[in-house]
């Protein structure tokens, strides 16, 4: 494609591909210069020409001898031009976002079996897997950059996908990564502590959540209306509104809930449209999931057969309230990895728990360090005993990590833990402890198959490991 053909430029350069990595231009590629909190992509711009750019997005004049194209801003540039680049695929599909600290991931696998249900192709975006007909696809990032996240959508509009069903994470929202894409709807599910490290302050956080909710990304609003960001949201935006809850008035709200180790069901009011929902993963937090995912679905007109079906119809959810019952006990792998979400999965299973909860869990390493101390609080008071572990503990010392949410149990007088630096050592030690109707609790890391240490992603999955103990110890 000519460089004027989706740059404000008047080269008519031929160019081959985009990136925002030095490392991987390729002849002919237009490189962008994008400046973050620890690099600016300035400095690797000569390293991009030499190694075949014929072109760059800079935001300040380099000392370069190739067309430069200068931009206000490279990240919002590189959105746009990546969308251009691979021909608007966007503009023929219909996605739909969902934003907020936990529940995501569940509420767009909801999302999509929705979608399905109805009669639609449907593709999935987020922190698990890409997925669309029958390709399933590793996820790089929640919420993928510019440039692979517009490849995938042409892939899928290719492919005859009529609707996407994405994650937008924060950081997606606050780098610019869907700018120029207009979404149908946009979904919020909560808000609590967590990236710190990056947005300093909730306040900051907050922010980069409602930038979601204008004219500029969404067509609608589908607001969680028992959180208070959630009606925040609705007093400030421009956007059509839908709003789902349980404790405040809204459109789409459910009643009733039963909940078992199997699943959960309540009846569900659906702008006057009433239905026995019926879920196969448990916990309240589910529910909202699910009416997140309802809502949605009514701000896009699907029909209210296709939400109860839809619903219904998921079985699993890699890495979210899996369960595995072994002869000695039963564990429990989930992602929770901050203090709302691992409070919102300790009170779900202490709502059937026959015995005891042990939990094994960590925090990530070079991340919101202010979430460790508390995190250690509420699972010692949820938890009959824990063991704190490593988890992703990326360039920091894990025990450095352990420490620190040591200090949050010690403040609150709790001695029921045991500190092992090692995973596998702590998961083993916690299967060990286990007796008949105890429950073994494994979060933080849910599906991922990886330990990222030292800039290394060593294998590892807690659900393979789990299986191989039991296999190892006839369990």
């Amino acid at each position: 494609m000519r460089l004027n053909e989706f740059m404000d430029t008047e080269s008519e350069l031929e160019i081959t591909g985009l990136a925002c990595d030095s490392s991987k231009v390729k002849p002919g590629y237009l490189f962008f210069c994008l400046i973050g909190r620890n690099n600016d992509g300035h400095t690797f711009a000569a390293d991009a020409v030499a190694r075949g750019a014929v072109a760059v997005v800079v935001e300040r004049r380099l000392a370069l001898d190739c067309v430069q194209i200068e931009v206000d801003d490279a990240r919002h540039a590189l959105a746009l031009a990546a969308a251009a680049f691979f021909g608007n695929p966007s503009k023929r599909l219909k996605i739909i976002g969902v934003t907020g600290t936990n529940g995501k991931t569940t509420t767009t696998y909801i999302l999509k079996s929705i979608i399905e249900a109805a009669g639609h192709a449907c593709g999935l975006i987020g922190t698990n897997a890409v997925e669309y007909g029958d390709n399933k696809l590793d996820a790089t990032l929640t919420t993928p950059d510019p440039i692979e996240l517009q490849k995938i959508f042409a892939d899928m509009a290719a492919a005859g996908v009529e609707y996407v069903v994405m994650e937008v994470s924060a950081h997606a929202l606050a780098l610019r990564k869907v700018d120029g894409i207009m979404f149908e709807a946009g979904a919020f599910s909560n808000f609590s502590r967590d990236h710190l490290d990056f947005f300093g302050d909730m306040e900051a956080y907050a922010a980069a959540k409602k930038s979601f909710f204008t004219p500029e990304h969404a067509r609608a609003a589908v607001l969680n209306v028992d959180d208070e960001l959630g009606v925040e949201i609705m007093r400030e935006t421009k956007l059509r509104v839908v709003t789902y809850g349980v404790e405040r008035p809204s459109d789409v709200f459910g009643i009733d809930l039963e909940m078992s180790a199997y699943g959960l069901s309540y009846v569900i009011n659906m702008s006057d449209n009433v239905g026995k929902v019926k879920f196969n993963l448990t916990g309240r937090f589910n529910m909202y999931n699910t009416l997140c995912a309802a809502a949605v679905a009514e701000a896009i007109g699907m029909p209210f057969s296709a939400v109860i079906n839809g619903i219904r119809n998921v079985k699993k959810v890699d890495g979210r309230f899996n369960i595995i019952n072994t002869a000695k006990c039963s564990v429990i792998i989930d992602f929770a990895h901050t203090d709302d979400g691992i409070a919102n999965i300790l009170r779900a299973i202490r709502e059937f728990a026959p015995a005891r909860i042990i939990t094994v869990f960590g925090c990530g390493g070079n991340r919101d360090k202010t979430k460790r101390a508390v995190m250690g609080k509420i699972v010692a008071t949820l938890s009959d005993h824990c063991f704190v572990t490593s988890d992703n503990p990326r360039f920091e010392p894990p025990v450095d990590i352990i420490l620190q949410i040591e200090s949050g149990i010690k403040e609150i007088g709790k001695t029921n833990y045991t500190p092992i630096v090692d995973r596998k050592e702590a998961i083993r030690a916690a299967l060990e402890m286990a007796e008949k109707d105890d429950i073994v609790l494994i979060a933080g890391k849910g599906a991922e198959r990886y330990n990222d240490v030292m800039g290394r992603k060593q294998p590892y999955n807690d659900e393979q490991y789990v299986m191989e103990i039991a296999g190892e110890s006839g369990f």
